[in-house]
């Protein structure tokens, strides 16, 4: 832990035992306070500050709807008055002309079979001849003919020679047609002659037919028969005989419209589901202070929550709340535990994921009330991308949408808004460069939210081209966009400093060479800053091969070796080809001198509020490798117990496979920068075998990386020390001269510049490594321990600090310069008091003062 948050851990170990320091229990405490927080948070967003009123009763205050809610009793009057409005709904009896049909014909067929009785009776009376005989049979045949055609065509053999009715024949006919007639009725259709009677059932079927055609329901049956008897009034007959075709067609005339009762509740019940339901929105009063409480008040009242009927009326919102929270943190809590074990097992990252959601819900209570789209959702997955990392960002912004979704009463509106903008805002801050892409990052995540605000409105009917309200939404879910930039912006340095976490932006800030530590190290120990850069540039390369964090190893490799600021001098870069301090000291005691400067680099760099994750580099860039130099120093004059534990670092080894990388950089560019007569080969043959030396070593089992990407890093790092330790050409003397000769003319053509200039650019002379940290001049080295003849002029200054070559440049003065940076040595942490080749500042091999080996000589 690192930061203010170290400081509570520390509080928190001191004041609740022993039990609270296991990993697992911490973690259960800090769930348990994160439950109760977001509990307390939710539940009062969502439940209704109630009052205990009946109706009609006064109002005690204006009741506002804290939620957007159905008006129940008033949706409901208008759908029952929408169903009123639906006419009943019938189905077409087409069995009904037929039935009215079959009994008319029936009725007319009774009176032709009446007919036939009374003819064939008038024939059995009649006393005649035979030629009365064959005038009745014939009379008789066409009595038969008339009634089968009155039978089937309603008329027939001519009414006027049948006897009048007798009483029998009347009887006769009302039995056949099932209802009384009168006598003269029953007198005139029974004498009537057949085309009369057959006229009569034409008519009487037509004018049955056009009513049926116009429909006739249960209720207009009587109605209908009314008009029927008037229809009959107008036709040409004799009164009896109309009263006759009004008492059949009374009878046979029946209804054919029938009543659909299931047609007629569905169509009802499509009316009242097309009635909109009225919409009660947040803060509008259901009932102003004073009014009188109506039954639909009370309804409205209890549907907002407003209503206390008993003192656990809202226990259903705490309980929800709390199920809901319990749900969100397990899910969270899972994701950790199996998808990202760092956060789960790293304490301040576990409290920032359950923080940075916190605050961003207090916010959004807070801004819930002027719109619910302006709550600025965005700002926990923004902060949580910066600060951990976007999957994680993701995860929260999920549970965040569902949070807000209930706060705001709308779950699918604003939960769908709230996700949208969150996780475009979480992916447009995962690459950041400098504080102000924030602003960019809200710009997108404003632009966001605007259409997904829009997109709802389109898709739940609302007119945003016409509508102000739409547009205003919009509005507030840009302006929210930017909000949540914004406090990102302003919370995120906070956040740093109290978890003692490194973002992109506070590594571009540890990066500048202005920091007061690198500027120290600059000053003080000028080759030990100038191995860091080179070692910084390999471990960059290296790291962004396999997939790592570079930025975060460039700035660690600056800062792994701070410590060598307290005793500069002890380490071989920095003593310039003076006086070794570790010839008049003991093997014992050097080595413990060169191991301290990791205790001291992680001191200095708490004293100057360094991050926890660059204090790593400097704690794990040696691991627990030994000082090589000093156990052998150590061995070979016979000291009495030598134990190898005194002469290794304290370690631990690399756990990260940014602080491996910066560990194998160390290595092979202090390595590398001892030895003479490099080729592409020979790099490529120490960069491998220093590497195959840290991993049999067990350096690297901690770090997560595989042996394909120790594959890369080797090619990296042979890739770019080729480009920096690369051939150059010696030029002759001859050259030289010309050079000088031409650049003395040049000189001497400026007013002034002739004798000072050469002065003070051509005399620049040093030792060790150039003429000191930036402006060590010379054209060519001299001998160890010789100091330089200052030439007359120099055209500019040497490569010095900056690659750690000497002090020879592209200079064409005639001077010569102190010997290179590094004369010997094969580690940067070894004082070199044997011998091995080295390099001088003119490129020529020669007898430096190291051993080398060095530090990790491998």
């Amino acid at each position: 832990m690192g930061g203010g948050f170290a400081g509570l851990g520390h509080w928190l170990d001191r004041h609740l035992g022993g039990q609270w320091r296991e990993p697992q229990v911490r973690r259960l405490m800090w769930g348990g306070l994160f439950f109760l927080c977001f509990t307390l948070l939710l539940a009062t967003a969502v439940a209704p500050s109630q009052v205990r009123v009946r109706p009609g009763q006064a109002a005690p205050r204006d009741l506002v709807a804290p939620k957007q809610l159905v008006d129940r009793p008033t949706t409901e009057r208008l759908r029952q008055e929408a169903a009123q409005a639906v006419p009943d709904q019938y189905q077409e009896d087409d069995g009904a002309v037929r039935q009215v049909r079959t009994q008319v014909e029936a009725a007319f067929a009774a009176v032709a079979e009446v007919r036939q009785a009374m003819a064939r009776r008038a024939r059995e009376g009649q006393d005649a001849g035979a030629e009365g005989g064959t005038a009745g049979a014939a009379r008789s045949a066409g009595s038969d003919a008339a009634v089968g055609q009155g039978a089937g065509a309603g008329g027939g053999a001519d009414g006027a020679s049948l006897p009048p009715p007798a009483a029998g024949d009347r009887r006769e006919l009302e039995r056949r047609l099932g209802f009384a007639l009168p006598a003269e009725v029953a007198d005139a259709v029974l004498t009537v002659d057949d085309a009369t009677l057959a006229a009569m059932r034409r008519d009487l079927l037509g004018l049955l037919e056009r009513l049926l055609e116009q429909g006739i329901k249960e209720d207009q049956l009587a109605a209908t028969r009314l008009r029927l008897g008037e229809e009959i009034d107008g036709l040409d007959y004799p009164r009896p005989l109309r009263d006759f075709l009004r008492l059949v067609g009374g009878r046979a005339l029946r209804p054919n419209l029938i009543f659909d009762r299931e047609g007629t509740e569905e169509a009802r019940r499509r009316a009242m589901e097309q009635v909109d339901p009225v919409i009660i929105v947040p803060g509008e009063v259901i009932v102003e202070a004073g009014e009188k409480i109506t039954e639909e008040d009370m309804v409205r009242l209890r549907d907002a929550g407003l209503l206390q009927e008993s003192p656990w009326s809202l226990a259903g919102i705490w309980a929800g709340t709390a199920l809901l929270v319990l749900l969100g943190m397990a899910a969270g809590g899972f994701y950790l535990a199996t998808f990202d074990r760092r956060v789960y097992e790293d304490e301040p990252r576990f409290v920032l994921f359950g923080l940075v959601p916190l605050i961003t819900l207090v916010f959004a209570r807070l801004l819930q009330p002027v719109s619910p789209y302006l709550m600025p959702v965005a700002t926990g997955p923004m902060l949580l991308a910066v600060l951990l990392n976007p999957r994680t960002a993701l995860v929260a912004a999920m549970l965040l949408a569902v949070a807000v979704g209930a706060m705001a009463g709308d779950g699918l509106r604003f939960g769908t808004v709230a996700w949208f903008g969150s996780a475009a805002a979480a992916f447009a801050v995962s690459r950041l460069g400098h504080r102000s892409d924030f602003i960019r990052a809200g710009a997108i995540t404003a632009a966001v939210n605007a259409l997904a605000t829009l997109a709802l409105a389109l898709m739940f009917g609302s007119p945003p081209l016409v509508d102000l309200a739409v547009w205003k939404q919009v509005g507030w879910a840009a302006f929210g966009g930017l909000l949540a930039a914004v406090l990102t912006l302003g919370l995120l340095p906070f956040l740093e400093s109290f978890f003692g976490l490194v973002t992109p932006v506070r590594l571009i800030e540890l990066a500048n060479p202005n920091q007061p530590l690198l500027r120290r190290l600059l000053v003080e120990a000028p080759g030990t800053y100038h191995h860091s850069l080179m070692v910084a540039n390999l471990a960059e390369a290296a790291v962004e091969e396999v997939g790592g964090n570079s930025l975060l190893a460039r700035v660690g490799a600056y800062y792994h070796d701070v410590g060598k600021v307290k005793r500069p001098y002890f380490f071989i870069e920095n003593q310039f080809g003076g006086e070794n301090p570790h010839d008049k000291l003991s093997p014992n005691l050097s080595a413990l001198i060169i191991t301290a400067h990791v205790k001291d680099g992680i001191e200095l760099a708490r004293q100057h509020g360094l991050p926890e994750e660059i204090i790593r580099f400097i704690r794990e860039h040696h691991g627990t490798t030994r000082v090589e130099y000093f156990l052998r120093r150590a061995q070979e004059r016979g000291e009495p117990e030598v134990l190898e534990g005194n002469f290794r670092y304290d370690g631990p080894p690399p756990t990260t496979r940014e602080t491996a990388v910066v560990m194998l950089a160390d290595a092979v560019e202090a390595t590398i920068r001892s030895l003479g007569h490099l080729t592409p080969g020979r790099i490529e043959q120490v960069v491998r075998k220093i590497i195959k030396d840290r991993l049999n070593d067990g350096q690297l089992d901690r770090a997560d990386l595989t042996l394909r990407d120790l594959d890369r890093i080797a090619d990296t790092f042979v890739r770019v020390l080729t480009g920096v330790f690369h051939h150059r050409i010696e030029y002759p003397e001859a050259v030289l001269k010309e050079m000088e000769r031409s650049r003395r003319k040049e000189a001497a053509a400026k007013e002034g510049a002739g004798k000072e200039g050469a002065a003070r650019e051509g005399g620049g002379a040093g030792a060790g490594k150039g003429a000191g940290p930036k402006d060590g001049q010379g054209e060519r080295g001299a001998r160890p321990g010789r100091p330089a003849r200052a030439g007359p002029a120099a055209e500019g200054p040497g490569r010095g600090p900056v690659d750690g070559r000497g002090g020879a440049g592209t200079a064409a003065g005639a001077a010569e310069a102190p010997p290179a940076i590094r004369a010997g040595g094969a580690g940067d942490d070894d004082p070199g008091a044997a011998s091995a080749p080295g390099e001088g500042g003119d490129g020529r091999p020669w007898q430096g003062a190291g051993n080398g080996e060095g530090r990790n000589p491998c």
